[in-house]
C-alpha cells in the first residue's frame, strides 16, 4: 500500500558537505551533543552547524568512535587509538593511549571498535583486546579466538567468538563461555542488543537474527528475519522511544516498532543515500544516525510527520489533496492521482494541471486547468468547461451554492435535488481571474489575483451580479506591495500576505486599513487554521503555531503555491514539489522533540580566538569580531537571532538566519552585552565584552598630551627670546658686515693692481726665456759649425741642451702661473683627466695668450709641432672644429 511508501524525514550529509572520503564507520555523540563519526579521512564532528575534521597523528583511518566521560572521544585506527579533548577555542586535542602499549601485534592491527564502560573501556581489534581504566596504561587482553565486536548488554560484556559462540569477559580478565551460544559458533556475529522480553538479539551476517535468552540460543521467530537473512546484517541499535534499528549491507535499515512490527524500510530508493549501512547511532533526541559506505543520514522516526517522495518523477508537483471515500487522492500538475496499491494511478481523462479537491456534500470536485470535474470512484465526470478552476467556496448562509473563482471570473454551482453539484451561471460584472477567493465575516468577497492586485466585491443576492468592487495596490491603506498577494482565512479573519508579512484587513471609520500580525523581522505566510493553532511558512520550513508555543516542520511547500490539506481526525497533507508529507497534529504536540542547547564556541580577532566566556576584554586592535555559534539541532538546521547593546546606540537586532556567525566590524571602544538565541528551545546566551581605548585616547595619553603641550609653550616662549636676541645681533652683523665689505672692496681693489704687476711679470719673464733660448739655440748652431775641437764642442752642445730642456726654469714659471692662475690645473686635470703634463704646459702658455710661435722655443720644438699639438689637445678637450682653442683656455 501507499503507507509503506511514506517515511520519516531524512537529512542527507552527503561527503561534499561534511568534508571527508565516502566511508563512515562508526558513530558517537559526546556530551555537548555533538556527533562524532569514524571517516577514511579522520574524525569527523558535527555541531548542528558547521563538520570539522580531525586527523590522527599519521593520518589513519578512523574505524572506532566511543564518547567516553566528560567530553572524551575515544578513537581507534591502523596501528593507534586514544582520546579527544576538546579545548576552550572550538578545537580538538588527541592523546594517544596507544603509544603506552608494548605489544608487536598492534603494529599490524586496526582497532575497528571500542565499548565504553563505567569503569573501563575497550579498544578492539579482531585479535586483542586493549584495556583502559581511565588511569593507568591499557592493559593487553588475549580472547579465546579470533573475535568479532564486543557488546555491553546488561551489566554483562558479551565476546563473539568466531568459531565458538559468545564469551562473557569476566573482571578477573577471563573469558567464560556462555552457555547456550553453540548455533552461534559457525555464524558470523555482527551485533548484539536487548530484545524483546529480556532476549538478546544476535545479529548474523549470513543468519539473520537469534534469541539468546538464558540458556537458549534459536533464531528470531518472525517473518521478517527470511528477510533479513538476505540482507547480510551489519549493526543493530535501540530506539529510545522504542523499537529498534537494523542496518544491514545490502538492504538500508529496517526500522521496527515495540511491537516488533516494521514501520520503515529505509533504502536508497525511498530516501536513503546508500543501502550499505555502516554504522548505527540513536542519540538523546531519538534520531536515528546512518554512517553509510557513501556518506551520512540523519532519520527522525519518532516524528509524526512522514513524508511520501516521489523519486522518479511520475506524479510531479502536487498542488492538492483530499482523502475521500477513504482514498487518497492527489492533484499535480499531470492531473489527479489517486492511492492504488503500493503507489498512485492516473485518472483517465485528468491529464493536466489540477488546481483544486474540494469535498462538498459528498462529492469531490475537482478544480482543474480545463475545467471542473466531478470525481468518482473509478472515473471523473466534467461538470463545467470554464478553464481554471482555481478556488471553490461555500456561499455564506446558503449552502446549496458554491462560488468558485476562475481564469474569466467568477461561476456559481448549485446542489441539484439529487444532492449532485452542476454549474449554475457566470458572475457578471467581473472578468479577472482570481487565484484564491474567501468571504468575510460582512458578507464581503476577498480574492487576490494570480499576478498584481488585491480585490473586494460585495455581490448581489441572487449571485448574479458584482455591484462593486475595489482594487487595492501598493500603498493603498497601508498594503505594502501588490504583486504575487496570498490570502487565507485563519481563526474567522481574512490574512493577506504580502513580501512574507502578514495582514489583517480592518475598518476604520469606513476605511480599509491593513495592520500587520507579525514583526518585520519576522517574515511569514499565513496558511490555514490547524486544531488550536494555525500553519505559516517562512519558506524554508513549515510550522504550527498555538498559543503556547511553535513546532517547526522541516519541510518545503510549493513556492507561491503553498497548501496544506485538511484530511481529517486531525490529519493533515503538506503538498510538496516532489511528493507530499502527512502530519498529525497531536503526535506533533506531544512528541516535540527536546531543547538542543545553545553553545558560543568563541570569539575570534584580528589577533587571537579566545573562548566565550561571559566576559571578554579586548584591545583596540581587536574591534573586528566573530562568534560562533552551534546548536546540537540536527534533523534541520538551526536558526539564530541576536541583539547587540551598544552604548551610546540603539541596540542592534538581527533576524532570524541559519548563519552560525555574527561578524562585527569596527567596534568603537565601550562595553558591550550580546544576546543569542537559537529557534531549538535552548536557553538564550549572553555575552560581555569590552573595548578598550586605544593607546592615544588613555588618560595617561591625555596627561602626555598636556605635559608636552606646556613644554612646547614654554620652548615657544624660549625660542622667541632667542629669536629676538638673534635678531638684534643680526643687525649689528650686518653693520660690521657692511664694514667688512668696505675693507674688501679696497683689498680687492689692491689685489688686482697687484694681479696685473704680476701678470705683467709674468709676461715679461716669459719673454727672457724666449729671448734666452733664442740666443741658446743660435749659440748651438754656430758651435756645430765648428768642429776644431771635437771633445770641448760636445761638452757645450750638451751645457746648452740642458739650459734649453729648461726643467727649472719651466718649475720656476709653473709656481709664478699659480699664484696669478689660482686651481688653473687642478681644475683642469679634474674635467680632463686624461690630459699629459706636456698638455698642461701647452694650456697654461695658450692661458697668457701666446701664439705658436712663441710658444716653440718654450717647448723646444718647431712651430709645426706646436700646432699639432695644438690640435691634439683640441682633440682630448673634445672641441669642435670651428671652436677656438685659445679662447676655450682664456675662459676656462
Amino acid at each position: 500500500m501507499a503507507a509503506a511508501q511514506e517515511v520519516p524525514p531524512i537529512r542527507h550529509f552527503p561527503p561534499r558537505t561534511y568534508g571527508g572520503q565516502n566511508q563512515n564507520w562508526s558513530l558517537t555523540q559526546g556530551a555537548s551533543g555533538t556527533v562524532y563519526a569514524g571517516n577514511n579521512s579522520g574524525m569527523l564532528a558535527f555541531d548542528g552547524v558547521r563538520w570539522h575534521l580531525w586527523r590522527l597523528p599519521e593520518g589513519q583511518t578512523v574505524r572506532a568512535v566511543a564518547a567516553g566521560p566528560g567530553e572524551r572521544i575515544f578513537c581507534g585506527g591502523f596501528a593507534e587509538f586514544g582520546y579527544w579533548q576538546p579545548d576552550s577555542v572550538g578545537g580538538m586535542v588527541y592523546h594517544s593511549l596507544s603509544q603506552h602499549v608494548r605489544a608487536e601485534q598492534l603494529e599490524r592491527e586496526e582497532i575497528w571498535h571500542i565499548l565504553v564502560c563505567e569503569t573501563f573501556v575497550l579498544f578492539q581489534s579482531f585479535s586483542t583486546l586493549y584495556k583502559y581504566d581511565y588511569k593507568h596504561a591499557p592493559t593487553v587482553l588475549r580472547p579465546p579466538g579470533a573475535i568479532m565486536f564486543a557488546q555491553k548488554v546488561g551489566q554483562r560484556v558479551l565476546l563473539p567468538v568466531i568459531g565458538r559462540g559468545v564469551y562473557e569477559l569476566l573482571p578477573d580478565h577471563t573469558f567464560r563461555f556462555v552457555s547456550g551460544t553453540e548455533p552461534l559458533a559457525n555464524a558470523t556475529v555482527q551485533f548484539m542488543v536487548p530484545g524483546s522480553d529480556s532476549a538478546v538479539w544476535v545479529g548474523t551476517a549470513e543468519r539473520g537474527i537469534f534469541e539468546l535468552r538464558g540458556d537458549s540460543c534459536r533464531p528470531w521467530p518472525h517473518p521478517l528475519n527470511t528477510v533479513l537473512r538476505k540482507s547480510q546484517l551489519n549493526r543493530a541499535v535501540p530506539l529510545r522511544e522504542g523499537g529498534w534499528a537494523i542496518g544491514t549491507i545490502l538492504q538500508g535499515v529496517f526500522l521496527l516498532d515495540k511491537r516488533q512490527q516494521l514501520r520503515f524500510h529505509l533504502h536508497r530508493e525511498n530516501g536513503l543515500q546508500d543501502n550499505t549501512v555502516l554504522a548505527l547511532l540513536c542519540d538523546r533526541s531519538g534520531h536515528l544516525w546512518v554512517g553509510m559506505d557513501r556518506g551520512i543520514d540523519l532519520v527522525a522516526p519518532n516524528t509524526p510527520v512522514v513524508f511520501y517522495t516521489d523519486q522518479g518523477g511520475k506524479i510531479g508537483v502536487v498542488y492538492a489533496a483530499a482523502l475521500w471515500s477513504g482514498r487518497l487522492y492527489l492533484g499535480t500538475n499531470r492531473g489527479l492521482f489517486v492511492q492504488q496499491g503500493q503507489g498512485f494511478q492516473l485518472m483517465e481523462g485528468s491529464q493536466g494541471q489540477v488546481w483544486e479537491l474540494r469535498a462538498a456534500d459528498g462529492q469531490l470536485l475537482c478544480g482543474h486547468n480545463s475545467g471542473t470535474f466531478a470525481v468518482g470512484v473509478r472515473s471523473i465526470r466534467r461538470l463545467s468547461n470554464i478553464t481554471g478552476g482555481w478556488c471553490t467556496v461555500r456561499v455564506p448562509h446558503r449552502d446549496a451554492f458554491l462560488l468558485q473563482s476562475t481564469y474569466t471570473g467568477l461561476v456559481v454551482y448549485e446542489r441539484t435535488a439529487k444532492g449532485e453539484w452542476q454549474l449554475s451561471h457566470r458572475v457578471e460584472g467581473f472578468s479577472d481571474p482570481l487565484r484564491k477567493i474567501a468571504f468575510d465575516r460582512n458578507g464581503s468577497l476577498w480574492g487576490v489575483h494570480p499576478n498584481r492586485g488585491l480585490y473586494r466585491l460585495r455581490l448581489s443576492t441572487d449571485l448574479r451580479q458584482v455591484l462593486e468592487y475595489r482594487l487595492f495596490r501598493r500603498g493603498d491603506s497601508g498594503l505594502p506591495a501588490d504583486y504575487a498577494l496570498d490570502l487565507a482565512v485563519v481563526g474567522g479573519q481574512i490574512i493577506i500576505t504580502a513580501q512574507m508579512t502578514p495582514l489583517q484587513a480592518t475598518d476604520s471609520a469606513g476605511q480599509v486599513v491593513f495592520r500587520p500580525l507579525a514583526p518585520p523581522n519576522l517574515p511569514q505566510k499565513w496558511l490555514c487554521d490547524a486544531g488550536e493553532g494555525f500553519f505559516f511558512t517562512d519558506g524554508s520550513s513549515v510550522s504550527w503555531q498555538t498559543p503556547a508555543s511553535i513546532y517547526t516542520l522541516p519541510a518545503q511547500l510549493v513556492p507561491g503555491y503553498e497548501r496544506i490539506e485538511f484530511l481529517g481526525a486531525d490529519e493533515y497533507l503538506l503538498c510538496l514539489e516532489d511528493g507530499y508529507a502527512r502530519l498529525r497534529l497531536q503526535h506533533l504536540a506531544t512528541n516535540r522533540p527536546g531543547t538542543a542547547p545553545l553553545h558560543l564556541q568563541y570569539v575570534e580577532t584580528p589577533l587571537r580566538r579566545l573562548p566565550a566566556s561571559h566576559s571578554v576584554d579586548l584591545s583596540h586592535a581587536e574591534n573586528d569580531l566573530r562568534i560562533a555559534m552551534s546548536a546540537p539541532q540536527f534533523d534541520r538546521p538551526p536558526r539564530f537571532r541576536w541583539q547587540l547593546e551598544r552604548p551610546d546606540a540603539s541596540p542592534l537586532v538581527s533576524t532570524w538566519s541559519e548563519t552560525a556567525e555574527i561578524m562585527l566590524d569596527d567596534l568603537s571602544p565601550g562595553t558591550y552585552r550580546l544576546r543569542v538565541e537559537a529557534d531549538t528551545g535552548g536557553a538564550p546566551k549572553t555575552l560581555d565584552f569590552r573595548i578598550r581605548l586605544p593607546w592615544y585616547r588613555t588618560p595617561a595619553a591625555m596627561g602626555a598630551y598636556a605635559a608636552l603641550l606646556a613644554l612646547a609653550l614654554w620652548l615657544f616662549e624660549k625660542i622667541s627670546q632667542a629669536r629676538l636676541l638673534r635678531q638684534r645681533q643680526r643687525l649689528e652683523a650686518e653693520k660690521q658686515q657692511e664694514l667688512a665689505r668696505q675693507r674688501i672692496a679696497a683689498e680687492r681693489e689692491r689685489f688686482a693692481l697687484e694681479l696685473l704687476n704680476k701678470n705683467r711679470e709674468l709676461s715679461n719673464a716669459a719673454l727672457s726665456l724666449v729671448r734666452k733660448n733664442e740666443m741658446l739655440q743660435h749659440l748651438r748652431e754656430r758651435l756645430q759649425q765648428a768642429y776644431h775641437d771635437p771633445n770641448a764642442l760636445r761638452k757645450l752642445v750638451r751645457e746648452i741642451d740642458r739650459h734649453l730642456e729648461g726643467e727649472h726654469d719651466w718649475a720656476l714659471f709653473e709656481a709664478a702661473f699659480n699664484q696669478v692662475h689660482d686651481a688653473f690645473f687642478k681644475r683642469l686635470m679634474a674635467a680632463y683627466p686624461q690630459l699629459t703634463p706636456g698638455d698642461l704646459r701647452l694650456a697654461a702658455y695658450l692661458k697668457l695668450n701666446l701664439s705658436s710661435k712663441e710658444i716653440a722655443p718654450l717647448l723646444n720644438i718647431s712651430v709645426r709641432g706646436v700646432e699639432n699639438k695644438r690640435y691634439r689637445l683640441r682633440k682630448k678637450l673634445g672641441l669642435p672644429e670651428e671652436a677656438n682653442l685659445t679662447e676655450f683656455i682664456l675662459n676656462f
